[in-house]
């Protein structure tokens, strides 16, 4: 099998048929991606050399082309109802101070959350 030797790094037919195809199928791709993003923006209503394009927009050209959406940050009011059982407590008082101070609330991802109240409604002892 032949080789060829580049700098001090040999390589033989297959390996170098082999970058030569990966070669071509990237070259291929980014023509691809590039003829989608032009015709992107040759379809876009153009005023004084300006458009204003929308995430869903961008996130519909990104589907095209393989890349991930943009996304954005949303913020919400959330009523959250809970029952708690078998809380030992001397009193409904002192049960409702106790899951006030006790409960948690908690979000999994990189989001941010600030509880404004909470308020224990209805305590009663549980038989």
């Amino acid at each position: 099998m032949n080789t060829i030797t580049i700098g001090s790094v040999s390589y033989n037919e297959l390996e170098v048929k082999h970058y030569i195809d990966n070669s071509n199928k990237k070259t291929e791709k980014l023509n691809d991606v590039n003829y989608k993003v032009r015709e992107f923006f040759d379809e876009l209503e153009w005023s004084s050399s300006e458009a204003t394009i929308t995430r869903s927009q961008v996130n519909e050209l990104f589907s095209t082309i393989g890349l991930e959406h943009l996304r954005g940050k949303f913020k919400a009011t959330v009523t959250i109802t809970a029952y708690v059982t078998d809380y030992p407590a001397e009193d409904a008082e002192e049960a409702a101070d106790c899951i006030a101070d006790d409960l948690e609330v908690t979000i999994g991802s990189t989001a941010s959350i600030d509880v404004d109240d909470i308020k224990v409604d209805d305590v009663e002892e549980d038989d």
